[in-house]
């Protein structure tokens, strides 16, 4: 659904393992940017409940944009998770977001238990690969509804 970048070295010395990036957030969006993914911040006051957005829409071009959106007020915990599940939507279950008439869904503020399975599970692996142990990373997915 959105296109990758080839690993530049292709030795598995993708950006995620650089140096510079020293914490989850870091690495995480550097994987979003390799991947060519859109990853945006959300006013805190437009986003009453939600964590972020996760979603596809059609860039200038066109083609298929996949995009994050994060609320701005949350602590760098709940943005590398929430970003990490986002990712895993997009990667994982791009289908998912057939259900909102827009392709656009809020990610919630409550984490749910750990899945064992699906986008959640999936988030937290990328999270233990980067260096975060979450408690969960599993979180509601929610159609918004529209105030026309």
């Amino acid at each position: 659904m959105c296109e990758r970048a080839d690993d530049p070295t292709a030795k598995g010395d993708g950006s995620i393992n650089d140096p510079l990036l020293s914490t989850p957030v870091a690495r995480l969006l550097a994987l979003a940017m390799g991947t060519g993914i859109r990853v945006f911040d959300v006013p805190a006051a437009h986003s009453v409940g939600l964590a972020g957005l996760v979603g596809v829409s059609s860039g200038d071009d066109g083609e298929p944009q996949c995009s994050i959106g994060l609320t701005d007020d949350l602590d760098d915990d709940l943005r590398a998770d929430v970003l990490a599940f986002g990712l895993a939507v997009l990667v994982g279950t791009p289908e998912i977001l057939d259900e909102s008439p827009d392709g656009v869904l809020g990610i919630s503020r409550q984490r749910l238990p750990q899945a064992g399975n699906g986008p959640g599970n999936l988030a937290w692996h990328m999270l233990q690969t980067c260096g975060r142990e979450s408690p969960s990373t599993t979180f509601r997915l929610m159609v918004i509804q529209s105030d026309e």
